[in-house]
């Protein structure tokens, strides 16, 4: 019986549960496994060969001793045989343990891939579900929402019902129910089933909310029509509920439009009834003696007959309190601070029996026509939520017979008007009004400034144009004696002039300047006629230097310095100061002068052998001039002084002449110092400059 000795399992194998139940040890190393194959040491060959020893005895031994070591062998194995036999049920044991083992880790093992497709499927199930829940809260939002807009609540249903127009809750509702109606006329198109539910109380809700709104509009409209009503509060009110208009037109345009046609009519005559009295009332307030076709600058005065003359002799009431035709007195105030002053109020004046320029009643009217126009063109942009270009058709609509009426009026009062510097005023009054229209983006009154500048512009012109006319045409024949003292004429075109250009600096006009020029060439050419009337040359200086000084002092007063006009008029006042001071110098010091000026020429042109035949007048000149030289000077600031009615322009004349005299003095040195005379003897009688002027110094005091 042979024993395979090969072990099922490694020698490092345990099992707790079986080692723990029999505890056999196998004593391995008293068995000695026999090997099939033996393996030789090629040493031990070696050796075997080389001894003496006989192979067969070798192998005979060898053989025996395989023998005892099988037999030894067996015995082993017989001996732990129970062992082996033991081992062998454990080792069964143990198969059978690890079979089942095996089976729990399969089992296990498939549970695990049963598991991770749970997970995969719940991953699935809960992405699904998560969508399906904000599918849910979506649409559980838009219903509440779609519930929230469509039900009506009774507190809507009570207030559209029962609740006045006017108070607050009622538009709070009706803000609502505006917004139900919109909803549910959206919803219709989208065939949303519920909106049957709903839509017959919201038509009825709609019905009561337009009846109520147009019983209050048309209430507050017709209210306007009743005498003494400010319908600036009637417009006001409407503003404060401007949404009713907005909810009719939105929800009933029949009633919107009559609406719209009802305010239009009645505004229309309110407007057309309140102009057309206040301009009648108005009228009877203007001065009854206005300037007519007579009352021209080059106009003599001292011809009037006529009893309404301007410049007749009158110490009524009325004129008192006048401005002057050819002066701008007041009326610049106009156009700064009282451009937007409170309206004359016809019964006031009347019983204070008042009266006021034609511009003062211009300005009025056109001042209540502005603001009340920009204000009912507001209005209608806002309350009716009109565009541009129908809020100008509904305002035309309104004020054409307004606009009308007021054009007449512009009309009867200027065509007859000739008071220029009036004209001139109400023209920038126009100006400044359209300007304010424009800044309340009001620009539908356009037309009607540039139709009320055309029709005043052309009689202004006319006017301007008769006064050139009347001092181009200026008969000195039938004017009374002229003396050395501003003219009458001249004063007028003075304040004339000095008022338009105030004027017209705000807003430049190159015609008006134009007008101006030509004005002031023939002012200054009357004059210079007038002058011809005086025989003596010193009494036409002193006449044009009187005129011009007036002309110039009015435009410097004014604060005109830098306008051309005024410049102009310096340097024709200077010129005819150096022509008046020579004039007044030559009586006393002509010869000096004359010797002066022939030697200055001379010398200038070095004839010196010329000069020669003045030698003998040296000397007669510097004992003249030395003997009567301060009584002449004396003589000449006197007559200077006593010439000129304005006092200033008189020591201004008097400083220029003896500054001339000292020139002319200084000259004269300067010439007697030349060859031909520096031996003269006389040379020695000279007076000295600084003499001369301490003695000039004297007529300081006078400046």
């Amino acid at each position: 019986m042979q024993y395979n000795t090969a072990v099922p399992f490694g020698t490092g194998f345990s099992m707790s549960n079986v080692s723990s139940q029999n505890n056999v040890n196998i004593k391995q190393s008293t068995v000695k496994p026999i090997e099939s194959d033996v393996q030789y040491d090629d040493n031990i060959v070696k050796e075997i060969l080389n001894s003496e020893t006989d192979l067969r005895t070798y192998s005979a031994d060898v053989e025996k001793t395989l023998v005892e070591l099988e037999n030894e062998t067996i015995a082993d194995y017989i001996k732990e045989a129970d062992n082996i036999s033991e081992l062998h049920s454990q080792i069964t044991a143990s198969d059978q343990v690890l079979e089942r083992l095996e089976g729990m880790l399969c089992a296990f093992q498939a549970d695990l891939s049963n598991i991770c497709q749970e997970i995969l499927s719940l991953q699935e199930l809960s992405a699904s579900l998560n969508i399906r829940l904000k599918n849910k809260q979506s649409i559980q939002t838009e219903m509440s929402e779609f519930i929230d807009d469509i039900i009506i609540p009774e507190s809507v249903i009570n207030y559209i019902v029962n609740a006045p127009v006017s108070e607050k809750e009622f538009m709070e509702q009706l803000y609502i129910l505006d917004h139900k109606i919109s909803f549910v006329k959206e919803q219709s198109f989208r065939e949303a089933k519920s909106c049957l539910d709903v839509v017959e109380i919201l038509n009825n809700l709609k019905s009561k909310a337009i009846l109520k709104i147009r019983d209050y509009i048309l209430k507050k409209i017709y209210s306007c029509r009743k005498p003494m009503t400010n319908y600036s509060i009637v417009q006001n009110a409407l503003l404060k509920n401007k949404f009713f208009f907005k909810f009719l037109a939105t929800h009933e345009r029949d009633i919107a439009r009559e609406i719209q046609s009802e305010y239009i009519e009645t505004m229309s005559k309110v407007y057309y009834s309140y102009f057309k009295e206040y301009i009648s009332k108005l009228s009877k307030l203007i001065y009854p003696d206005l300037p007519d076709r007579d009352d021209l600058m080059g106009a003599d005065q001292s011809n009037k007959n006529r009893t309404s003359s301007i410049f007749a002799l009158k110490t009524t009431n009325t004129l008192k309190q006048r401005s002057n035709v050819f002066a701008l007195g007041n009326r610049e105030s106009l156009l700064n601070e009282d451009l937007e002053s409170a309206l004359i109020v016809p019964h006031v004046a009347i019983k204070s029996e008042t009266n006021y320029s034609l511009e003062n009643i211009f300005r009025s009217i056109q001042y209540a026509f502005v603001d009340n126009a920009c204000r009912e063109y507001l209005f209608l942009s806002e309350f009716f939520m009109t565009n541009s270009k129908l809020s100008n058709e509904l305002f035309n609509s309104i004020y054409n017979k307004t606009l009308g009426l007021l054009h007449k009026n512009i009309d009867d009062q200027f065509q007859s008007s000739y008071d220029a510097i009036a004209l001139f005023t109400c023209l920038h009054i126009i100006y400044r009004y359209r300007m304010i229209s424009l800044k309340r983006n009001v620009v539908v009154l356009n037309s009607y400034w540039e139709r009320v500048v055309k029709t005043i512009w052309p009689q202004f012109e006319k006017v301007f144009l008769l006064h050139i006319e009347s001092i181009k045409l200026c008969d000195l024949n039938k004017m009374a004696t002229v003396d050395t003292r501003p003219h009458y004429i001249t004063r007028r075109y003075a304040e004339f002039s000095a008022a338009i250009m105030i004027i017209n600096d705000t807003f430049p006009d190159e015609r008006v300047s134009n007008l101006l020029i030509i004005l002031q060439n023939e002012v200054v050419n009357l004059i210079l006629r007038m002058s011809t009337q005086f025989s003596k040359p010193k009494e036409q200086f002193i006449f044009i230097i009187n005129n011009y000084d007036i002309i110039l002092g009015v435009l410097l007063e004014r604060k005109k310095e830098d306008s051309n006009e005024a410049e102009m008029m310096r340097e024709q006042l200077n010129k005819k100061i150096i022509g008046f001071v020579d004039e007044m110098l030559y009586p006393h010091f002509g010869s000096m002068i004359t010797f002066i000026k022939e030697c200055d020429g001379l010398i200038d042109r070095n004839e010196t052998e010329a000069l020669k035949k003045y030698e003998q007048k040296v000397g007669d000149l510097i004992r003249g001039f030395n003997l009567n030289w301060r009584k002449s000077l004396e003589q000449v600031s006197r007559d200077i002084m006593a010439s000129f009615t304005n006092f200033k322009n008189g020591n201004n004349i008097q400083q220029i002449a003896l500054t001339q005299f000292v020139q002319y003095y200084h000259k004269f040195q300067k010439i007697v110092g030349q060859t031909p005379f520096k031996n003269n003897p006389a040379r020695s009688e000279l007076i000295n400059i600084h003499q001369l002027m301490v003695e000039v110094k004297k007529y300081k005091n006078n400046f």
